[in-house]
């Protein structure tokens, strides 16, 4: 993987997320180039510094939306918009949960984007769906192309990710005919920040709310709906398809087995000792995110929730089509985890496609080198989600 930051995985996977997400290099090196010492302050690095300079940043791409917009220029507008809305996701990204910034940047994360939606063609809509008290927060981007009802994707992230950061996958769905609601699962994004719902193991509940949701108000083929999710969300896409049958295919992008497992080897665990984060570990998010995505406040309880965050016993269920993606070299989601998974999966459909160093791809979500995994999962879907040959 690029490491623009060497020897701070967390900070250069942010920035090979953000260029995959639709960030431009030019201005994520205007921003980063200075930030190389604050990458070696600490275990994660100097988190204000990190998020003054991508404020900084976002805040100026978002004024030539602005300036855009009052000129007429809607495309440039929606443009500057959306890349604004991926700046301002990194600029709240490794604040400490409880910093007072953090509430203002995401919502300006929010807005942009909302923003940046209302003016593409076709519109993508934003929306929140009711669930558990509270709400899902969601955007749905419509099928090209298609006549009559389409198939559909509902798609997520993972522990510390965003629905807006998968647009790029959103829009490659869209363009092969599939529709897409995205959105942020429990512990996710606005549903976490604005929602206040943290992560739960049983993924199948809100994906079967959104599946409702997507069928009764959308232009969709309730028999061809699938499902797909990256990193922490590779066990939360093969859960739900395990328990909601609705679903007819899977994809499980950086697939996992055990969770629990995961960070009980990212935590030193020493008897007689406090639970602390391993600095070799390499992760996404600073270890004080994971204890507010699961609503817990100390790594203990952490631990604790997380024991049924697996997929032992429930891998079996799995009947629809599924197809496991996994880089060769993933030092987040390591490929036992994948080849576990697929050995206990009980679809006879069951597909594991690794890529390899040789090849490129073999980081954590191919975020190496994005294509060609980003096009061999759309393809999957649209062969799986095609209706048969007889009503064709």
């Amino acid at each position: 993987m690029f490491e623009y930051f060497p020897g701070n995985y967390m900070w250069s996977l942010a920035v090979n997320r953000c260029l995959a997400s639709g960030g431009i290099f030019g201005e994520i090196h205007w921003v980063c180039k200075d930030l190389l010492d604050a990458s070696k302050s600490g275990p994660w690095g100097d988190g204000l510094a990190w998020h003054h300079a991508w404020k900084k940043l976002a805040e100026q791409v978002e004024a030539v939306g602005d300036e855009a917009i009052e000129g007429g220029t809607t495309v440039t507008a929606s443009e500057a918009y959306y890349r604004a809305a991926q700046y301002y996701q990194w600029a709240e990204a490794f604040l400490p949960p409880d910093d007072d910034r953090a509430p203002a940047t995401f919502a300006s994360h929010m807005d942009t984007f909302a923003r940046a939606a209302a003016l593409m063609h076709p519109r993508v809509d934003t929306f929140d769906i009711p669930f558990d008290g509270s709400f899902i927060s969601a955007y749905f981007v419509p099928a090209q192309g298609v006549e009559g009802l389409a198939p559909a994707v509902i798609l997520s992230d993972g522990l510390d990710g965003t629905k807006e950061e998968m647009f790029y996958v959103a829009r490659a769905f869209a363009a092969r005919g599939i529709s897409c609601l995205a959105i942020d699962h429990p512990g996710q994004g606005a549903t976490l920040r604005l929602g206040k719902l943290t992560a739960r193991y049983d993924s199948e509940v809100a994906a079967g709310v959104a599946y409702d949701y997507l069928v009764s108000h959308f232009n969709v083929d309730a028999e061809r709906v699938g499902i797909c999710a990256a990193s922490m969300g590779g066990y939360y896409a093969p859960r739900a398809a395990a328990f909601e049958k609705r679903l007819k295919a899977c994809v499980a992008w950086g697939a996992i087995y055990d969770y629990h497992g995961i960070w009980a080897r990212r935590l030193n665990v020493r008897p007689g000792e406090p639970v602390s984060v391993n600095a070799d570990a390499a992760l996404g998010t600073t270890g004080t995110h994971l204890l507010r995505i699961l609503g817990v406040s100390s790594y203990d309880e952490a631990l604790t929730k997380l024991e049924k965050f697996t997929l032992e016993g429930v891998a079996k269920q799995i009947s629809c089509d599924i197809l496991l993606v996994q880089g060769e070299d993933d030092k987040q989601t390591p490929l036992p985890e994948a080849e576990k998974l697929y050995a206990a999966i009980g679809s006879k459909s069951k597909e594991l496609r690794v890529y390899t160093r040789e090849e490129g791809g073999a980081a954590h979500v191919q975020l190496d080198r994005p294509e060609p995994a980003l096009s061999r999962i759309a393809d999957w879907f649209v062969a799986k989600l095609a209706l048969p040959e007889s009503v064709r």
